[in-house]
């Protein structure tokens, strides 16, 4: 873990492996409802999904996306996306247009949304402007928490609270729930006064309706001069805070290392233990702080504060069942004046509220991407530079190089991971680590991906939506779309439909192949039973609710069963026609 003396304490190797195998994977999540999939921020969806590997849909023209702002994904499969022009854009999972609505004038989204139990959709607004009011005159970067209904309904918007000058999010909203109680836990930066640097970090809880229920000044950040990039502390603080630092502070690409990255905002992760108890609230401070709380409702309650001497904390922090907080670093070097400096290398630390230690896993490349949990409980670290690291425990089990950089975490499946560097999107097979798919494109590295409760797997790259097909779901006709990126502007409560019938000549799996109409590979017994409950299935994959409709013939084709299986004779049953409605 993370601590306050010099050293840090590496336990046998094998013990961290074993708390995860006595505490299991714990809470999953089926919707990918938070920024880094639930309040965990494990990154992982408790779904199967196939390999990105098809052709899938593109979505273009929903505008521009601010670094580490993705997609989440409700229950019931929709997907919401927050743009830099200031728009929360709702999608159906195929990708097609659901609804679209502004936020306040002028104000930009720059992270992801946040979903609560009842579907409201919360979303931070940042606007940034000039004061000249004051001289010298100084700029202001001020946020608001934004409500919407699940139909698009817009609710209003709170003001972050006010300490002298306003305050500014740091990352996207988080849900903390406990019993039937929900509140949107924020953490936010404040700049100290005109004429002197420095900031102070508040963690901000709002009720659902939109009130603020308590406050928290967490850390009190005041700068020192540091050598590396040539920029005080100050500096490096607010580049590692983009809400705050754009458009000053942008990526500078994948280069070489020893070329400075700017890291994406990240939110706070929110934790209980499987037994129950009072949610924990982590925050890192994104310098060398990790801050655990407890919240009642009404106030927020420090329980432990660690500070790390040789490493600058990056990444959001990731909680594993056991209760150990993982964060991705960059390891400090120190100049012969004592000066500290980036070494350009990193790995991960640990931390609370699990306060057994665990020693960092470093002399990797900087992981500025929050960790990702496995669906056996390993962990995957994604590199700047296109590293990416698998733990067992404490100990580094793989070691794959990707094609391009990344600051964005990856995304699990049970059955898949899921990575995307700036050169290319990647699936990985759980089991095995081996490539199983690649999707070659320029621009990614810079949005998190999301796994929906079908198994749909979205990524964005270049402001591009990118919607891989979810298991046994043919591929999205889209002729039957909307034109690609022409979104509906709604009302509150007015939501468009999707089709209402589709007619599928011939039906065809995943992979490509004919639907096979027989429960049995050796089509023994196959008859109108059978027809009628494949179709069905089908259909229902594809979103539809009944069928109206079927031709059934047998042809010297490859026929496969939706769950994947082959028909054993020469000539089989497939379906020609499926015609699907609701």
């Amino acid at each position: 873990m993370l601590h306050e003396h010099a050293s840090i304490v590496r336990m046998v190797h094998g013990w961290f492996a074993m708390m995860i195998a006595v505490c299991g994977i714990g809470s999953s999540a089926l919707a990918w409802e938070r920024p880094h999939s639930d309040g965990n921020n494990s990154g992982f969806a408790d779904v199967k999904t196939i390999p990105a590997k098809t052709a899938p849909v593109t979505v273009p023209n929903l505008g521009t996306f601010a670094p580490g702002a993705g997609p989440v994904v409700a229950p019931d499969g929709t997907v919401y996306l927050g743009s830099l022009e200031g728009k929360l854009i709702a999608l159906h999972a195929d990708g097609s247009p659901y609804w679209s609505r502004e936020i306040g004038h002028g104000e930009s989204i720059v992270a992801s949304p946040a979903i609560g139990s009842d579907g409201m959709v919360y979303v931070i607004g940042v606007k940034r402007y000039t004061d000249n009011r004051v001289q010298p005159a100084v700029e202001v970067v001020e946020s608001t928490l934004n409500r919407f209904t699940a139909s698009g309904g817009y609710l209003g918007a709170t003001p972050f609270p006010k300490h002298g000058v306003p305050g500014a999010a740091i990352g996207g909203p988080n849900i903390w729930k406990s019993g039937n109680n929900e509140a949107v836990i924020i953490a936010a930066t404040y700049p100290h006064g005109a004429g002197s640097a420095g900031h102070d970090i508040y963690l901000i809880a709002f009720s659902t309706a939109g009130g603020v229920l308590a406050e928290t000044k967490a850390q009190v950040f005041v700068p020192t001069v540091s050598g590396g990039w040539g920029v005080g502390t100050w500096r490096t603080m607010t580049c590692l805070i983009p809400i705050i630092g754009l458009p000053a502070c942008v990526p500078h690409g994948f280069t070489a290392p020893g070329q400075p990255i700017d890291s994406p905002p990240s939110n706070v992760g929110i934790f209980t233990y499987a037994g129950g108890g009072t949610p924990w609230v982590i925050l890192s401070d994104h310098m060398q702080d990790l801050i655990g709380y407890t919240f009642t409702g009404d106030a927020f309650y420090e329980n432990f504060r660690i500070h790390t001497k040789d490493y600058l904390l990056r990444s959001g922090p990731m909680v594993l069942p056991d209760g150990h907080t993982l964060i991705g670093v960059e390891k400090l070097k120190r100049a012969a004046d004592g000066v500290e400096e980036p070494s350009y290398t990193g790995g991960i630390v640990f931390g609370g509220p699990n306060m057994t230690k665990a020693g960092p896993i470093d002399g990797r490349q900087m992981v500025y991407a929050t960790p990702t949990r496995m669906a056996d409980g390993r962990v995957a670290l994604v590199g700047v530079y296109g590293q990416l690291t698998i733990l067992q425990g404490d100990q580094v089990a793989a070691e794959i190089d990707m094609p391009g950089g990344s600051i964005v975490s990856a995304a699990a499946s049970r059955s898949h991971l899921f990575v995307s560097t700036s050169d290319a999107f990647l699936s990985y097979d759980t089991n095995t680590l081996a490539e199983v798919g690649r999707i070659d494109w320029v621009g990614g590295g810079v949005s998190p991906p999301a796994i929906g409760p079908k198994g749909h797997v979205y990524a964005l790259a270049s402001n591009i939506l990118f919607v891989f097909p979810a298991p046994f779901q043919t591929q999205v006709d889209t002729a039957t779309l909307q034109p690609q990126g022409q979104l509906i502007e709604t009302d509150p409560g007015q939501q468009t439909t999707q089709p209402s019938s589709h007619l599928y000549t011939p039906p065809l799996t995943t992979n490509g192949n004919r639907l096979f109409a027989c429960e049995e590979l050796d089509q023994d017994n196959c008859g109108q039973g059978d027809y009628h409950t494949i179709s069905l299935a089908f259909c229902q994959k594809q979103g539809f609710t009944q069928v109206n409709g079927i031709d059934v013939d047998s042809r010297k084709v490859k026929a496969e069963t939706l769950d994947g299986h082959f028909c054993k004779k020469k000539k089989c049953k497939v379906f020609d026609t499926i015609n699907c409605t609701n």
